[in-house]
């Protein structure tokens, strides 16, 4: 993961970004994102670079935007992602131009994350619609044969204990049906979300009233979980925030750009000793 930027246009009351490492005003260079994919190079079970911020649809450097750091992800033989708040797609023309931009220059298939929840109040309560969703899968729909499998869409819903924190169960259904996945994520106590504590599931707890709204999807995400952990390797989560490379549980800093020591090294190429 790297971390693109501190701006963001939003200010929602969970964010987790205030327990991060990244300064006020902090922006990633172009240049720097090139020196952290030349290290990925060099860890052999890197398979996708996700970038996130702030709200890295923000992110602009001279005449690049968002859409070419995707590009440059993807040239460098990784698969791309990103995490946002859907923002910069409530505009039709541009989220078809920025996509339509990806799709041009890549053959790679790009995740999008948007995060969409009580807690964004970025979608529609009536009627159970997201324009920045809409927009997107209109953009995929739109794209040339061939190139609409490039969008893969992904919704990710902070659920709490207050059952207002659900979306519409119409608009699930809705919007799995055109090929949306959803990802549901108890709010949990970090960054802002601190002072929401009466609102955080009990993971933990043996009593399925403490995970309020959650539980619902407490069993779906957990064998989700599972399933993936069957295949899934065990190498390290690493973060990329300006010059520094950090593991985020707890946060610490194991290496500087364009310098991975061989432990890490090691540690990405045998997952069995990470």
């Amino acid at each position: 993961m790297i971390l693109l930027l501190e701006e963001c246009n939003f200010a929602c009351p969970h964010c987790v970004r205030e327990d991060e490492p990244m300064d006020a005003g902090y922006k990633l260079s172009f240049r720097q994102l090139q020196l952290c994919l030349s290290d990925c190079r060099s860890l052999e079970n890197v398979r996708w670079v996700q970038l996130s911020g702030g709200e890295p649809t923000l992110w602009t450097e001279g005449s690049r935007d968002l859409a070419d750091l995707l590009l440059e992800i993807s040239k460098a033989g990784f698969a791309p992602g990103f995490i946002t708040n859907g923002s910069s797609f409530v505009d039709y023309n541009g989220c078809h131009d920025f996509f339509g931009k990806y799709a041009e220059g890549s053959t790679t298939p790009l995740r999008i994350y948007l995060s969409i929840d009580t807690f964004h109040r970025n979608f529609d309560v009536k009627e159970a619609r997201a324009q920045s969703l809409d927009n997107v899968i209109m953009c995929r729909q739109e794209l040339r044969r061939g190139k609409t499998d490039l969008l893969d869409v992904r919704v990710v819903v902070v659920v709490s204990k207050d059952f207002k924190s659900l979306l519409p169960d119409e608009m699930i259904r809705h919007y799995e049906s055109l090929g949306v996945t959803f990802g549901f994520v108890p709010l949990t106590l970090g960054g802002r979300a601190k002072s929401l504590s009466h609102l955080c599931p009990d993971l933990g707890s043996d009593n399925p009233g403490d995970l309020g709204a959650y539980r619902r999807f407490h069993r779906r995400e957990s064998l989700k979980k599972k399933d993936k952990g069957k295949n899934r390797d065990k190498t390290p989560h690493m973060v990329l925030i300006g010059n520094d490379y950090y593991f985020s549980d707890p946060w610490h800093k194991v290496a500087r750009l364009g310098h991975l020591p061989e432990a890490i090294i090691r540690a990405y190429s045998d997952a069995t000793k990470a």
